[in-house]
C-alpha cells in the first residue's frame, strides 16, 4: 500500500513550514492526514488553488516561490490563506 509518509511527506511539510517562517510568507500552513491521492502523493493543496501531486524535497523552493508571489509577506497581521500539507 502506498504511503505519503514513506515518500517523505513529513520532511516536505517541515521544509515548507520552515521556509514560510524564514521568508515571512503571509500564509497559514495546515497539516492533513490524507487527501485520498495515495498513488500520487505526497500532496500539497493550495487553498484556494491547485493540488501539487508527487511532491519531492527538490520542489519545496519552487512551492515557496509560488506561495510568496501569490500571497506576499506578512506585515504583522493575520495569517493569509492556508496551504494544506498531506501525510503529516
Amino acid at each position: 500500500e502506498p504511503s505519503c509518509a514513506a515518500r517523505g511527506s513529513l520532511e516536505i511539510a517541515e521544509a515548507i513550514e520552515r521556509g514560510v517562517l524564514e521568508r515571512n510568507i503571509d500564509i497559514a500552513v495546515e497539516r492533513f492526514i490524507c487527501f485520498g491521492q495515495c498513488t500520487k502523493g505526497p500532496t500539497v493543496k493550495l487553498a484556494p488553488g491547485d493540488f501539487i501531486l508527487g511532491t519531492t524535497p527538490d520542489m519545496v523552493d519552487g512551492i515557496l516561490d509560488r506561495l510568496e508571489a501569490a500571497c506576499g509577506t506578512r506585515d504583522g497581521g493575520d495569517d493569509g490563506p492556508p496551504v494544506h500539507l498531506l501525510g503529516s
